[in-house]
């Protein structure tokens, strides 16, 4: 019934693929943004929690636990070669996808810390598996000379499925709790399995390349760029990690701000993911290359995100908050766009190994953010509000890599 008929053009690959993007951002946008304070008030409404013992706060225990689902997440993405030689990517996407579903299913049954917490930690891992998965399916369409432009594509198609789900997240939480978001997110996630079904179930993988887990001095030398763009996408994902996980935590329990406004503000500041990364896919390809752009990002966030500990004393409103928050996400736009369309100019659909390198960067970034933020916090070193400063000053370093790039064009 779902088994393609014939084989799939690029074109309408790429289409499919788009609509599997929305729905799947879509659930993510969802819960991504309540996942830390949801697994927050299970531990608190759990006492008896034995992990708690180790902590002062579950605020310093959330970010431990990103952690975990962050190396679960390295050990799927160092083993997805062989994964792929062994299964496919077809049937391993659709085994994570319906994986994905239970886990939500389950999120939206349980709310004791015993349940949520193991349940989130994989949840987390399948995002990241997930994202890469697409990254295998996309490259096997895509060609270097429109790489930039289909990226930047695929990246608005995944950001306007991110736009609304924060708002409506927000309202739910505040009127029915948190449980019945991850029962609507699991809805969502069904047409994405029918599209997997309809449109891939004929896939036809190529030979998957291996890498170590990590690269050797003569790859690093023979691939001097790729390094450099892998650490610049690590920087990007350690923004959205320490941004993720602390600013809900911090909006809603220290600056008392409604989780239906800090969705409202999410939405607006998230409309930067629309706006830009086609525009900028397209100036990559035709006209500046990927180096200004990736700096620009870069000053961007760190600009925005210096500013959040002054703007929370300057009583400022909703639309001023989404605006500050907006200047942020166009750099983050940008950033994006360009580590993508760059690193992708690089590689071809054989090379599932240093895709692997590149998704890497998402569960080592959550993986040391929050190890870095539970540090400082639990030490006192700084305070909450203090680590948008810290993230700031590391983005301003971070723009130390793109400056080393052989540009494109």
């Amino acid at each position: 019934m779902f088994k393609s008929h014939t084989p799939l053009s690029a074109k309408g690959a790429i289409v499919a693929l788009s609509a599997l993007m929305f729905f799947f951002s879509a659930q993510v946008s969802l819960t991504i943004y309540i996942d830390s304070s949801y697994v927050k008030e299970a531990i608190e409404q759990t006492p008896r929690f034995a992990l708690m013992q180790a902590w002062d706060n579950p605020e310093h225990m959330v970010g431990t636990l990103y952690t975990f689902a962050s190396l679960i997440t390295l050990l799927a993405l160092i083993s997805a070669p062989k994964i792929l030689r062994r299964f496919g990517n077809y049937r391993w996407t659709i085994s994570a996808l319906i994986l994905h579903i239970l886990i939500l299913l389950g999120l939206a049954s349980f709310d004791g810390a015993g349940f949520v917490v193991p349940l989130f930690i994989i949840e987390t891992a399948l995002v990241s598996v997930l994202y890469f998965n697409l990254d295998v399916f996309l490259e096997r369409y895509s060609s270097d000379a429109e790489t930039g432009e289909i990226r930047g594509f695929f990246l608005v198609i995944g950001s306007i499925a991110w736009m609304l789900p924060p708002f409506f997240a927000g309202m739910i939480i505040d009127n029915f709790g948190f449980q019945l978001v991850y029962l609507v997110g699991a809805a969502l996630m069904i047409p994405t399995v029918f599209v997997m079904m309809r449109y891939f179930s004929d896939f036809n993988d190529l030979g998957y390349d291996d890498v170590p887990v990590l690269m050797s001095k003569v790859d690093t030398a023979k691939h001097p760029d790729i390094g450099r763009i892998l650490w610049t996408s690590f920087s990007l994902q350690f923004f959205y990690a320490w941004m993720i996980i602390y600013a809900p935590i911090y909006f809603h329990d220290q600056l008392g701000i409604s989780y239906e406004d800090f969705g409202l503000i999410l939405t607006l500041a998230l409309s930067a993911f629309i706006i830009f990364p086609y525009p900028a896919g397209w100036l990559a390809d035709k006209v500046l290359g990927e180096k200004e752009l990736l700096v620009g990002g870069f000053l961007l966030m760190a600009g925005a995100t210096a500013l959040i500990p002054y703007f929370s004393h300057a009583g400022i409103g909703i639309l001023a908050w989404a605006a500050l928050l907006f200047v942020g996400r166009t750099g983050a736009a940008t950033v994006e766009t360009m580590a993508e369309a760059y690193f992708f100019k690089q590689i071809d659909g054989r090379n599932a190994g240093l895709m692997s390198y590149f998704r890497r960067s998402r569960p080592l970034a959550f993986m040391i953010a929050p190890i870095a933020a539970t540090l400082l916090l639990e030490f006192r070193i700084v305070t909450t509000e203090n680590l948008f400063y810290v993230l700031a000053v590391l983005m301003v370093l971070a723009a130390y890599f793109p400056l080393r790039l052989k540009d494109t064009l």
